[in-house]
C-alpha cells in the first residue's frame, strides 16, 4: 500500500513543484537560487483557506466496491525473464564468450576492436575507441546496443584477429559534429578478438559470478530470480499506476465537486510563484523565461488552469471520502513519506522543514499542513483501489496479434 500511497502522492505533487519547461527544482542554477532568496510570496495562502469539504463536494459517486478496468500486459513470462536477462549480461559486459578455437571471424560472431578516426589523415575528437564488441552483420555496439555509420564494419567478417582494417565511411549530412557532417573519413580498426553472444543454455554460473559476484548474485538461478522479481515489481507498480489513474477518473466522472474561486487562484498564484522561483535568474521575469522558452505566460497560466483544476477536484473528492472514512495521518508513514521527497530530490532537501517550506510557498507550517492533507487525500485512493474490483481488459491487444 505505501508504495500505491507514493506513486499517487508524486503525481499530485509534481504539478505544483513542475517547472515550464520540465526542469526540476534541483536543477536550478546557482543564479537562480540567489534570485529566489530575495523573493517573498504575498499573495492569498491556500493551506490557510478553510475548504468545507462536504459543502463543495455537491455528490459523491460510491466508491467502495467500485469496479475498475485497466488495459496492459501484467504478466511476467518466462520469455520476458530471459530477454531481460540478456540484456543485463550485455550491458554489464557478461554477454559475450570468447571463441578460442579459431581466429577468422565468421558471419554471426561478436569482434572485440579498438578503432581511431581520421578526416584528413588527423584523428579527429570522438572518433576512438578500445574494447569494444561489434556485431558486424547488424553493424552496431553490442553492449551499448548502439548502430554505427554505414560501412563501419566493413571486412571484419573473414578477418583475422590481429589484422588492421582500414574502412572508408561518409558521415551523414546531419550528423551532431558539423566538421564531420557529410564528411568522408578512415577509420583503422584492429581485430582483436572473436565472441559469440551468451544464451541461457551456454550461461555458466561462473559467468555469473564475474559479472554480478559483488552484488551477491553467484549462479544463474539466483540471476535468474533477481530478474524475475524486478519484473515483477516493476509490473506490479505499472498496475498500481493504472488502477489509481482509473479510480481517479471513476471518482471524477461520476461526482459533482466545485472549487472556490479564490482557492483556485490562491492555487495559480502559488504555482506561478513558485514556477518563478525555480526558474528565472536575478532581474528576469516570468514571462521573459517563458518567451525564450517558446510559450508565453498567458498560454501556461491557461494550462495551469486546466491542470490545476482536476488535481484541486481530485483532492477534494478524495478529501471527502478521507473524511467519510476517518481516514487519519499515521505518523511513522507520514515520516517515511517525506523522507523519501528528501531523498527522491538528490540533495535539493536538507531536512523535513526544507520541504515543508517549499511546499509551503516559504512558510512551513502551511507546508506541512498541505503534505499532511495530501497525504490523506492518497490514503483515500489506496482505500478505493483496495476495496474496487479491478478488471484488466486485454482485448484489444488479443486483437492486434491476430
Amino acid at each position: 500500500m505505501k508504495k500505491r500511497i507514493v506513486a499517487f502522492l508524486l503525481c499530485m505533487t509534481m504539478a505544483v513543484g513542475v517547472t515550464a519547461c520540465g526542469e526540476s527544482k534541483n536543477e536550478s542554477t546557482q543564479e537562480t537560487t540567489e534570485a529566489a532568496a530575495t523573493l517573498t510570496y504575498d499573495g492569498a495562502r491556500s493551506a490557510q483557506m478553510d475548504i468545507d469539504l462536504e459543502k463543495q463536494v455537491k455528490s459523491l459517486s460510491n466508491y467502495n466496491g467500485i469496479d475498475l478496468t485497466i488495459t496492459g500486459n501484467y504478466e511476467v513470462t518466462d520469455e520476458n525473464v530471459e530477454n531481460t536477462t540478456m540484456q543485463l549480461l550485455s550491458r554489464m559486459g557478461a554477454g559475450n564468450v570468447e571463441v578460442t578455437d579459431r581466429d577468422v571471424v565468421e558471419e554471426g560472431d561478436y569482434v572485440k576492436i579498438d578503432y581511431v578516426g581520421y578526416k584528413d589523415d588527423v584523428a579527429f575528437e570522438g572518433g576512438t575507441a578500445t574494447d569494444v564488441i561489434m556485431d558486424p552483420v547488424n553493424n552496431m555496439d553490442v553492449t551499448a546496443q548502439s548502430g554505427y555509420i554505414d560501412g563501419f564494419c566493413d571486412g571484419m567478417i573473414g578477418a583475422k584477429v590481429g589484422d588492421v582494417l582500414h574502412t572508408d565511411v561518409t558521415f551523414p549530412e546531419q550528423y551532431q559534429s558539423a566538421e564531420l557532417a557529410g564528411q568522408p573519413a578512415v577509420f583503422e580498426i584492429t581485430i582483436k578478438g572473436i565472441y559469440q553472444p551468451v544464451t541461457m543454455d551456454t550461461l555458466t554460473d561462473e559467468a555469473v559470478e564475474a559479472a554480478f559476484g559483488e552484488s551477491d548474485l553467484h549462479t544463474k538461478d539466483e540471476l535468474l530470480e533477481y530478474v524475475r522479481t524486478m519484473l515483477t515489481n516493476q509490473v506490479e507498480t505499472y498496475k498500481s499506476q493504472a488502477s489509481i489513474s482509473a479510480a481517479q477518473s471513476y471518482i471524477l466522472e461520476n461526482s459533482d465537486v466545485e472549487i472556490p474561486e479564490d482557492y483556485m487562484q490562491a492555487r495559480m498564484d502559488e504555482l506561478e510563484y513558485s514556477t518563478t522561483i525555480d526558474n528565472c535568474t536575478e532581474g528576469q521575469t516570468l514571462e521573459a523565461f517563458l518567451v525564450a522558452n517558446g510559450t508565453t505566460l498567458e498560454a501556461e497560466r491557461e494550462n495551469w488552469k486546466t491542470s490545476l483544476t482536476q488535481q484541486i477536484q481530485i483532492e477534494f473528492l478524495f478529501g471527502r471520502i478521507a473524511d467519510l472514512e476517518n481516514i487519519e495521518v499515521d505518523e511513522e508513514e507520514f515520516t517515511q513519506f517525506i523522507d523519501y521527497i528528501i531523498q527522491s530530490d538528490n540533495g535539493g532537501f536538507a531536512d523535513a522543514n526544507a520541504v515543508y517550506e517549499y511546499y509551503g510557498i516559504g512558510d512551513a507550517k502551511d507546508g506541512e499542513q498541505a503534505l499532511r492533507q495530501l497525504y490523506r487525500v492518497n490514503k483515500a485512493v489506496s482505500f478505493v483501489v483496495d476495496h474496487a474490483n479491478v478488471i484488466v481488459d486485454n482485448s484489444s491487444e488479443d486483437d492486434s496479434a491476430e
